[in-house]
C-alpha cells in the first residue's frame, strides 16, 4: 500500500508551481478555464445592524476544483481514497474575495480551521471556517414592517472568466446549522437564494456568485413598545373631551403632557434608526397620532373661544 507521504513528495516538488493555475480539465471544459464549485455551510447569522447597515456571518466556505498536476490515480499499487492536508499554501487555490466584506476573521483556535482534501483524479476540496462582517444596504420605507435582502458576494480578484469560473454546487449549495433560522432576536430568516453576479470592468470579465438572505423583521416587539403605547396616548388625550371646559389646568395639562410624551417617543424611535431622506411607515403612524393629540388640544381652544363669544353676546 502506498502512503500519502510518498504521493505528496512525488506530486508537490520543484516542478509544481503554486503561482500557476491548473490546466483545464479538457474532458469537460473546452474553454480553457478552471471550474470552481462552491458551497457554504452557514453556522450563524447575527448582529443585523440597521444603523451601520451590516450583519455578521460565520460560515464554512468550501471550494472544489480539479488540478491534474496533483492526480495520483496513475500510480501503480493501492493508493488512498484521498489525501488530507492542512497547509493551505502548499497547493494552488482560487484567489476568492468577498465583495461586500467590511471585516473578516479566520479561525485558528486551537489550530487553523482549514482542510484540503486531494482525490486520486486531482480533484481538490478546500474548506475553511470564516467570520465575516458584510455590508447590507437596507431600505427602511416600510419599517417596522420591512423585509430586508442581504447579500454575500464572492468573486475572483485577479482571474477573469478566461481563467476561472465559479459555479454553485448542484446539490445543496447552501446548508444551515440547526437553529440558525430561529436564532435572530429581531428578524426571521424566511428564505435564501443563490445566483450569479458576474461583472465586467476595465480589466476584464470576472465570475461572481451571490447568496441572498431574505430577512423579515419581527413585528411583535413594535406592537408592544410602540403601537400600543401610542394608541393609549391618543385615547388619553381624548379624555379631555369629557372634562368641563372650565377645568382649564386639567385640560391643558392633559393635552400638553400627551403631546410631549408622543414627541419624546417619536424621538426615541428615530434615535435608533439611521437618518434617511424618505418617510418611513413608523413616521406616518407617529404623525397621525400627533395629529389626533394636537387636534384634541385645538378642540379645547376652539370650544373655549366659542364659549367666550357666546358669553360676550
Amino acid at each position: 500500500k502506498i502512503n500519502a507521504d510518498f504521493i505528496l513528495q512525488r506530486m508537490i516538488n520543484e516542478s509544481y508551481d503554486i503561482r500557476v493555475r491548473p490546466p483545464a480539465a479538457k474532458e469537460n471544459n473546452t474553454q480553457g478555464h478552471v471550474d470552481v464549485d462552491v458551497n457554504i455551510f452557514v453556522r450563524s447569522l447575527s448582529n443585523i445592524d440597521f444603523v451601520a447597515m451590516n450583519y455578521d456571518l460565520q460560515i464554512t466556505f468550501r471550494e472544489q476544483w480539479k488540478d491534474p498536476r496533483l492526480a495520483y490515480d496513475y500510480i501503480q499499487g493501492e493508493v488512498p481514497k484521498f489525501i488530507v492536508m492542512t497547509d493551505k499554501d502548499a497547493v494552488w487555490r482560487p484567489d476568492t474575495f468577498f465583495q461586500n466584506e467590511k471585516r473578516a476573521h479566520r479561525h485558528e483556535i486551537d489550530k487553523p480551521n482549514v482542510l484540503i482534501r486531494i482525490m486520486p483524479d486531482g480533484s481538490i476540496l478546500f474548506s475553511e471556517r470564516l467570520t465575516l462582517t458584510l455590508s447590507c444596504p437596507m431600505h427602511l420605507a416600510m419599517f417596522p414592517l420591512d423585509v430586508q435582502r442581504c447579500h454575500l458576494d464572492m468573486a475572483s480578484y485577479a482571474y477573469s472568466t478566461e481563467d476561472l469560473v465559479y459555479q454553485w454546487s448542484r446539490a445543496n449549495p447552501i446548508q444551515f446549522k440547526a437553529g440558525v433560522h430561529d436564532s435572530l432576536p429581531s428578524f426571521t430568516l424566511e428564505q435564501h437564494d443563490t445566483s450569479e453576479c458576474t461583472s465586467t470592468t476595465n480589466t476584464g470579465e470576472y465570475s461572481c456568485l451571490r447568496v441572498t438572505f431574505k430577512l423579515a423583521r419581527q413585528f411583535s416587539y413594535y406592537v408592544v413598545q410602540v403601537y400600543i403605547p401610542s394608541t393609549l396616548l391618543v385615547i388619553v388625550s381624548w379624555v379631555s373631551f369629557w372634562l368641563d371646559r372650565t377645568a382649564v389646568p386639567a385640560r391643558v395639562t392633559l393635552g400638553v403632557t400627551t403631546l410631549l410624551t408622543m414627541t419624546t417617543q417619536a424621538a426615541a424611535i428615530n434615535n435608533k434608526l439611521p437618518p434617511v431622506s424618505y418617510i418611513k411607515a413608523i413616521d406616518v403612524w407617529i404623525g397621525i397620532c400627533l395629529i389626533f393629540i394636537f387636534g384634541a388640544v385645538l378642540e379645547y381652544a376652539w370650544v373655549t373661544y366659542v364659549a367666550n363669544l357666546n358669553e360676550q353676546k
